[in-house]
C-alpha cells in the first residue's frame, strides 16, 4: 500500500493510523489486486495475507501459521506464506508501527509494559473480530 505518511510518523504518534484503518485499506488493496475473486475468495485471501503480516510484525513463526490456517480450513505451506511475506514488507513495517504507537499510548496511560502488551492483544482481537 502507499501512504502519505511514514511508519516512523505513525510509531511516534505524529500521524494517527489505527489498526482498523490499516485493515480496511489492506482489504481494499487485496480486492483491487485480485478482481477475479468473489467475496469469500477475497475474504480468504485477506485473512491469509493479514495473518502473514501479523506473524511477521510480531516475530511469530510462519510454520505455526500453517497449522493455524488449517484450523480455518485453508491449506498452505511455508513457501507460499514466505512469498506473501516478501511481497508485503512495507505493510509489515506499517503494522509494526501501529502496534508500537498503540503500546506507547497504553504506557502513557501509566500501565506496565506487560499490561500494555496484554491490552494490545485484546485490542487486536477486537479489531479482527469486528471486520
Amino acid at each position: 500500500m502507499q501512504w502519505e505518511f511514514s511508519p516512523d510518523q505513525v510509531a511516534s504518534g505524529e500521524v494517527g493510523y489505527s489498526l482498523e484503518e490499516f485493515r480496511k485499506d489492506y482489504y481494499a488493496e487485496i480486492k483491487a489486486n485480485f478482481p477475479e475473486f468473489d467475496g469469500p475468495e477475497t475474504d480468504r485471501m485477506f485473512s491469509v495475507a493479514y495473518d502473514v503480516c501479523y506473524c511477521a510484525a510480531t516475530n511469530r513463526d510462519l510454520g505455526d501459521l500453517v497449522e493455524h490456517l488449517r484450523t480455518k480450513g485453508i491449506s498452505s505451506d511455508v513457501a507460499y506464506l514466505e512469498l506473501i511475506r516478501a511481497s508485503n514488507l512495507d505493510n509489515i513495517v506499517m503494522l509494526k508501527a501501529i502496534f508500537a504507537a498503540t503500546v506507547a499510548g497504553y504506557l502513557k496511560e501509566g500501565v506496565s509494559s506487560r499490561e500494555a502488551v496484554q491490552k494490545l492483544d485484546a485490542y487486536h482481537k477486537s479489531a479482527i473480530s469486528d471486520f
